[in-house]
């Protein structure tokens, strides 16, 4: 960044923490927890509502300061989270909370690059891109009234990406058992549109690997895994490129002790421990939804057969 692009309230950005993993592992869940942490900024549904705008963080001193705090929680780990709310009703949705969505980020880095769908792999931030990022994030920290940063993502990890704009960010990456993960997928209404006959993401396939997945178009299980494998792998090309301090952690990890996981990753990211992290905690039924018998999804045993094949060798 040129000098005379200083980054207002830039000692607020030190040693931002992102958490990601493929979707449909437990990146929801897990990284919502720890967002319950009382020094920690993050992305709102309001500012996906209004992406280009600062001011709007200002909201969460509404639903959060010394007199109240208004959260929500999600219960049951895996289902919806258009159900089982504690909060119900049109308030619920009003409630300033944290949220993954694109809108922001495409607005935020601009067309050079697809955020939303790309890899990302071998992609550094621009000094303006840079700019432009740790200008908004620093001032929704600050706007919040918090003390450090923290983002989700799923997809893609994009960390040499990310690690360009945040130099010092430490990573919690997120991985879950692939035919569980497979099947939840297939499951949600987002995936039947975008990746279940088609590669979604782009950037990162070879032109025989693109040719291997033209022929899994009609199976939407194994297309899917394919996908998976992908996401793994390049995580761990990033990884080892970068070098970056990450935990790596998996879903199965929090089903069997939600709260040493949680104990964990804050020690790991240097956060103190919170009392709205354990209230957070003993508000909700963890339960493992890799046993889960589904009634939409029943895979085959050769089926499974494939996509534990497909995905060697990123299985547990």
């Amino acid at each position: 960044m040129s000098a005379s692009k200083t980054v207002k309230y830039e000692e607020l950005l030190k040693n931002p923490i992102i958490i990601f993993g493929s979707g449909r592992s437990g990146t929801t869940i897990i990284s919502e927890i720890i967002f319950q942490h009382e020094d920690l900024a993050w992305h709102s549904n309001y500012q996906e509502l209004f992406t280009h705008s600062t001011a709007i963080n200002y909201l969460r001193r509404l639903f959060e300061n010394k007199w109240w705090r208004l959260v929500k929680y999600w219960v049951f780990v895996g289902v919806s989270k258009n159900t089982r709310q504690k909060w119900g009703g049109l308030f619920s949705l009003a409630i300033f909370n944290p949220i993954e969505r694109y809108a922001f980020w495409e607005y935020i880095t601009g067309k050079r690059i697809d955020f939303s769908r790309g890899f990302l792999l071998n992609e550094k931030a621009t000094e303006e891109e840079k700019y432009k990022i740790r200008s908004h994030l620093a001032k929704q920290v600050k706007y919040q009234g918090r003390k450090r940063l923290i983002i989700k993502f799923t997809g893609p990890s994009r960390i040499e990406y990310l690690q360009s704009v945040f130099p010092d960010a430490v990573f919690i990456s997120i991985a879950r058992e692939p035919i569980a993960t497979v099947r939840s997928w297939l499951e949600v209404g987002f995936w039947q549109t975008k990746g279940i006959n088609r590669l979604w993401w782009v950037g990162a396939y070879t032109k025989e690997e693109e040719a291997a997945a033209e022929k899994l178009e009609n199976e939407p299980a194994l297309i899917t895994a394919f996908q998976y494998k992908k996401l793994m792998e390049t995580t761990e090309y990033e990884i080892k490129k970068t070098g970056v301090p990450i935990l790596e952690s998996r879903y199965e990890e929090f089903v069997k002790d939600p709260k040493a996981l949680i104990k964990k990753m804050l020690a790991f990211v240097d956060l103190p421990s919170s009392k709205n992290v354990d209230r957070y905690i003993e508000e909700m039924v963890v339960s493992n939804r890799n046993t889960v018998s589904s009634k939409k999804t029943v895979f085959s045993d050769e089926t499974k057969k494939r996509i534990l094949e497909l995905t060697a060798p990123y299985n547990l």
